[in-house]
């Protein structure tokens, strides 16, 4: 396939990929007693229980703990008001997620404001893993908050946080010098108290533009998000040396990065996530520019010398290859986590997989021994009353081979499971660095689905891409 075709192929597929991972949820009704339905509610402080409001006012420290929240409009998060939907409540007498939450308006948050929303393995949801899959269907705008931190999450429409931050210090960080107190409100969250304030972004789909400009704050980052629109992050500046990490994004618009310091340092850096670059479909200028090389994983990370990677590569330098993913053998292990007050399953599977065809080839085994997700393949699964099912999977090759060359490689994949058993999603490669052998500068993402192929096993459309070394660049 020549490069206008491959370009062409991309540019239609990047959309589509942030359309099928914002689709990813699938909303409940909390069980039990008649929730709250039809009222806008306001919440003082404490906690917003479950059920169906027309709207809602945060003006105090609140927190959605369990069960099923829907907002038919819009949420506002008033200035000095907090709202934590991130630290678990659920099931109940062994609390493992949050409330699982459907915004269908636009989410704002005031000045000296926090707004937390969905977790999963890399935010409160480790043990054992599980995730929420949280959804605004409109805007989500900051102007002067204090943090705003999302993750596994949807957003319908733009994201701008407009500066804020905090201040540029990592206060009441043990490992950060000075360790103060974090400001209020953050610092009145028990599940905040102990960390420094700070913005992030992970693992979100983003129907459309994503901008962060002027934040003074401990630690910023962006990691494997998908992005409809455009992204900028100017003019921030960050008290960590390991921060600023705007990485493994596939990103449908441009990427403009420029004026973003963190600990002194102009950056824009890879840092300690072992991630890969961002993939652009149109131009990426600044710090986050095609021809910006940084090393992999950055020495502020203290994880010895990193390889020369692009920090960003163009989607149109990708080539499509089709390939398979099947399952061999039934699952290694299948952990069950609970039940949720809204009735849905937590479940994690251990499964020995295998990646075949023109791309990504290797046979990933699970070590029964080893932590969940560093072999084989690892899938944190809701599964909700109807049998549908939302599901995260990480998947870990030590030894694979892409493109005549061989090292470790790992994935994440997103996905769904229709009623039917029709599964389908989207996934992005996420190493990048020393330590993965001749696979040390992989890039890509694509598609999976489940049609027309056997049972326990999916095709994959897939665009990648081992980038150059600054040498070969020249």
């Amino acid at each position: 396939m020549n490069q206008t075709a491959v370009a062409k192929a991309a540019a239609r597929l990047i959309p589509a990929i942030v359309l099928s991972l914002s689709g990813l949820l699938v909303s409940t009704v909390q069980a039990g007693a008649t929730p709250p339905t039809n009222v806008t509610y306001t919440c003082k402080g404490g906690t917003i229980p479950g059920g169906t409001y027309d709207s809602l006012l945060v003006t105090g420290v609140c927190s959605m703990p369990t069960g099923t929240i829907v907002v038919r409009g819009g949420v506002t998060v008033a200035a000095g008001a907090l709202l934590d939907a991130v630290t678990p409540g659920d099931p109940p007498g062994s609390p493992t997620v949050p409330a699982t939450v459907t915004i269908g308006g636009s989410v704002s948050v005031g000045r000296g404001g926090v707004f937390l929303l969905g977790c999963s393995p890399n935010i409160t949801c480790t043990s054992p893993p599980a995730i929420t899959y949280d959804r605004i269907d409109g805007n989500l705008s900051a102007t002067g908050a204090l943090g705003v931190v999302v993750h596994s999450a949807s957003i319908g429409g733009t994201v701008s946080l407009d500066g804020g931050g905090g201040g540029v210090n990592c206060n009441s960080s043990p490992a950060k010098a000075p360790s103060l107190p974090a400001p209020a409100p953050w610092s009145e969250d028990a599940g905040l108290s102990y960390t420094p304030v700070y913005s992030d972004f992970e693992d979100v789909a983003i129907g459309d533009n994503l901008s962060v400009t002027g934040l003074h704050s401990c630690w910023l980052g962006a990691v494997r998000d998908q992005i409809g629109g455009t992204v900028t992050f100017a003019d921030n500046t960050m008290a960590d040396p390991d921060a600023n990490e705007i990485v493994n994004n596939v990103i449908s618009g441009s990427l403009v990065c420029d004026g973003n310091t963190a600990g002194g340092v102009a950056s824009v850096q890879f840092g300690d996530t072992g991630a890969a670059p961002n993939v652009v479909g149109k131009a990426a200028a600044g710090q986050c520019g095609f021809n910006v090389f940084q090393p992999n994983p950055g020495p502020e990370a203290g994880a010895g010398p990193g390889v020369p990677e692009h920090i960003s590569v163009p989607t149109s330098s990708l080539t499509v290859y089709f390939g398979t993913r099947s399952q061999s053998g039934p699952t290694v292990k299948t952990i069950h986590i609970g039940v949720t007050t809204s009735g849905d399953t937590l479940l994690a599977q251990l499964n020995d997989v295998v990646f075949a065809g023109a791309g990504i080839r290797g046979t990933l085994t699970v070590n029964p021994s080893a932590p969940p997700g560093s072999s084989g393949e690892a899938v944190a699964i809701t599964r909700y009353p109807n049998g549908s099912e939302s599901f995260t999977a990480y998947e870990t090759c030590t030894v694979c081979t892409f493109d005549h060359q061989s090292g470790s490689v790992t994935l994440r994949a997103y996905g769904t499971v229709s009623p039917g058993g029709a599964e389908t999603g989207t996934f992005l490669v996420t190493s990048g660095g020393a330590g993965n052998g001749g696979l040390s500068t992989l890039a890509g993402f694509g598609r999976f689905t489940n049609q027309s192929e056997p049972a326990g096993t999916l095709s994959i459309n897939e665009h990648l891409a081992i980038t150059s070394a600054p040498e070969a660049a020249a």
